[in-house]
């Protein structure tokens, strides 16, 4: 009779242990349930919550590349989170000009945007806050957070955000807001992360004036 071939069972019981480590670590994750309201109780939207501690680092397929579109003008996404070494795109879907700059300490740029097709992009190298406004439309205004950490999330309309899939621990994380002080941008906040479930954290944010140069109505401003 011919000599059946047995295959080792090495390889099969590797994946498996590998299976259980990585069930096993996902039955042992939490999830930061933050949010966040202004001193009247009012909830606040477009906030950025990134955990600084424990320092992880970044999966193979975080995605390094995103988009600013310019529409109506206006900056379709005004608040983008990305993280180091993301090249962010700007494309001008309108048909007129635009001129996108950036003298922010965390990329300084400036971009002539013509329309058509002739998209271009920066590359964000830096962690910080990167702010985005256009030379021809002074009320056109956004934000590029860039994070160190794929660790992070912003909030809702409902003043909410969720960052999951956290091995239950102790952790450091900070909030960003354009209205936040500066002094409490940079304080930590500290928690501990349940094994399961959601972990709630509320937030008083006192976020200053809204000093952002506001567009005219429709009809009144001119065509450029």
């Amino acid at each position: 009779m011919p000599s059946r071939t047995h295959t080792s069972p090495l390889p099969v019981v590797l994946c498996l242990l590998a299976m259980q480590l990585f069930c096993g670590a996902l039955a042992n994750a939490g999830a930061l349930e933050v949010t966040l309201v202004d001193k009247a109780g009012k909830p606040v939207a477009d906030a950025v919550v990134e955990i600084v501690s424990p320092v992880v680092p970044l999966p193979a397929n975080v995605p390094l590349t995103a988009s600013m579109d310019q529409i109506d003008k206006e900056f379709v996404n005004p608040l983008l989170l990305v993280v180091v070494g993301t090249r962010v795109s700007f494309p001008n879907k309108d048909n007129i000009h635009h001129h996108v700059y950036s003298f922010s300490e965390a990329k300084t740029f400036e971009l002539p945007l013509w329309t058509g097709n002739n998209t271009k992009s920066v590359l964000l190298d830096k962690p910080g806050v990167v702010v985005v406004g256009c030379n021809v439309h002074d009320w056109m205004q956004g934000h590029i957070y860039v994070a160190a950490t794929q660790r992070m999330a912003k909030s809702d309309a409902r003043g909410k955000l969720l960052i999951p899939n956290l091995p239950a621990g102790g952790y450091a994380f900070r909030i960003w807001h354009a209205r936040l002080k500066a002094s409490d941008i940079s304080k930590l906040h500290n928690v501990v992360i349940e094994d399961r479930g959601n972990t709630a954290y509320p937030a008083t944010l006192e976020l200053g004036r809204d000093r952002r140069i506001r567009r005219a109505p429709s009809g009144l401003a001119r065509d450029y």
